[in-house]
């Protein structure tokens, strides 16, 4: 016998195996996965984050035409399952209880049959992996059965392994499930509960005794008519007396001292805060997407967001692609050109504005009709609406948009037109009458404010002569340049003479 055939023996051995799962629950403090999900918070965050954020990602099916073409499928049983996978849940759904079964235990299970009532005529029912309590039979890689338990009475099924679609992650010890996170959140989360409960403690035996009242140890004796004179005296300035609000007046030495413990000093929120960031760094999430703000800002927190769908989600996005394509999808019948994919470019393309201008820029020219931006606010169509609306000062090569960062190509002029030439000679006047007085005051051409002189003209070719702000820039400029040189050669000539 060689020794593949040996292995072979090893692998799929000629008895009945059972693989019992009941051990690979975990269980911190006495309470199991689902129990710690219920009741510690940090964890509910993170798992709800990821799940909700796969969830709202569409999923969306595609035929593989050739290598660089692919069209859009909407009416093939594969993607009608997964919009409606059975009577009473939508896709959304089916997703987001996928993706935290993993988070939460790092194995899920789809139950996966005909089905005449549903559109698709399949029908997919989520189990929880709780429910899972032994594989039967089948190989180490392949067990043959599934025993399904769910706990609401006696009976158990042995579900096939053909009618199940399964999820999972890495196992050390076994290739055919994965390793629940929570395991290596065993002791964070055991000391957040140990927090938690002594928190709790000091709240209801002590949270309440904030201060004290001390007498020296030689003060004068009290009576029990003099204790309960205090007493009654004491209590006019407390809870709702007739002098509450005001300030005791203390006798024979006695001192108010504040008692109980105080978060900052005991650092509650530091250890709360470390919980949070620990249980975040197991799912690989950025803190910063789960409220810890402490090194945010605008341009980290759009980078986290972009990273999301990328290094985050991405890995957990790409195995449920490859199990529905290579597993699911051959089950009910799918053409094998077919596939679905997340729809992840729509989450990572930013937003509206982001893309507005991005596109503006790259096709060089307005790229939404009327009637799409019209429907985009969901308005009705109007007439004329499908055209393009190009700005009348907007040619081919022209600047196209306000986001066009080139410099635009100008068609030429015959220079500047008879409105514009009557405000650039009214501006010459006044120009030519102060530059005379200042010469004559003694200052020299270098004196002028030029910069100044070329601000007043651009600003009455933009509001008087209907220029752009290019062309009445370029205009002002070349125009007080000519004018400075001028002044310059006569002065320079008068003063020569």
């Amino acid at each position: 016998m060689s020794i593949w055939s040996r292995l072979k023996n090893v692998f799929r051995p000629n008895v009945h195996i059972t693989f019992d799962l009941s051990e690979s629950m975990a269980l911190i403090q006495g309470q199991t996965e689902s129990e710690l999900y219920k009741t510690q918070p940090h964890l509910r965050t993170v798992i709800s984050f990821l799940a909700d954020n796969v969830a709202q990602v569409s999923l969306k099916e595609f035929r593989r035409v050739s290598d660089t073409d692919r069209r859009r499928v909407t009416d093939d049983p594969l993607i009608t399952l997964l919009k409606r996978p059975n009577a009473d849940m939508t896709g959304y759904e089916l997703v987001r209880q996928l993706v935290s079964d993993l988070a939460l235990y790092d194995t899920a299970y789809w139950l996966v049959g005909p089905d005449a009532t549903t559109p698709s005529g399949w029908m997919i029912r989520p189990i929880p992996p709780s429910w899972v309590t032994a594989k039967r039979d089948g190989t180490v890689f392949q067990p043959d059965y599934y025993r399904v338990y769910s706990g609401y009475g006696e009976q158990w099924y042995d579900v096939p392994a053909g009618e199940m679609l399964v999820f999972h992650g890495w196992n050390p010890t076994d290739p055919t499930s994965g390793v629940t996170p929570v395991m290596a959140l065993k002791d964070i989360i055991n000391e957040q509960i140990q927090a938690w409960t002594y928190r709790t403690q000091i709240w209801q035996r002590g949270g309440r005794v904030g201060t004290v009242l001390t007498r020296p140890k030689d003060a004068p004796a009290w009576t029990d008519d003099d204790r309960e004179r205090f007493r009654r005296g004491w209590k006019e300035f407390t809870d709702k007396g007739s002098q509450a609000g005001a300030t005791p007046l203390l006798e024979d030495g006695m001192q108010l001292q504040r008692l109980g413990f105080n978060a900052r000093e005991e650092e509650f929120s530091e250890v709360t805060k470390l919980s949070l960031q620990t249980v975040a760094s197991v799912y690989h999430v950025s803190p910063v997407m789960v409220g810890i703000l402490d090194n945010a800002n605008f341009s980290n927190t759009k980078e986290f967001r972009k990273m999301l769908y990328s290094e985050t989600l991405g890995p957990t996005i790409r195995m449920i692609e490859d199990r529905i394509n290579l597993f699911l999808a051959p089950m009910i019948g799918t053409d094998p050109l077919n596939y679905v994919e997340f729809d992840v470019m729509s989450k990572m393309s930013g937003d509206f504005e982001e893309m507005a201008s991005l596109l503006s820029t790259s096709v060089g020219a307005p790229w939404m009709k009327p009637n799409e931006a019209r429907a985009l606010n969901n308005l009705p169509r109007v007439e004329g609406g499908d055209d393009l609306v190009v700005p009348l000062n907007v040619t081919k090569g022209g600047q196209s948009s306000p986001q066009d960062g080139g410099e635009p190509i100008r068609q030429p002029d015959d220079g500047p037109g008879d409105e514009t030439k009557q405000h650039i000679a009214k501006w010459a006047d006044r120009l030519e009458k102060s530059v005379k007085s200042k010469l004559g005051a003694g200052n020299t051409i270098d004196d002028i404010n030029w910069v100044k002189w070329q601000h007043e003209l651009q600003s009455d070719l933009v509001t008087l002569a209907h220029l752009d702000q290019l062309d009445a820039a370029q205009t002002a400029i070349n125009t007080t340049k000519d004018m400075r040189n001028r002044f310059k050669e006569t002065h320079h000539a008068h003063q020569t003479s």
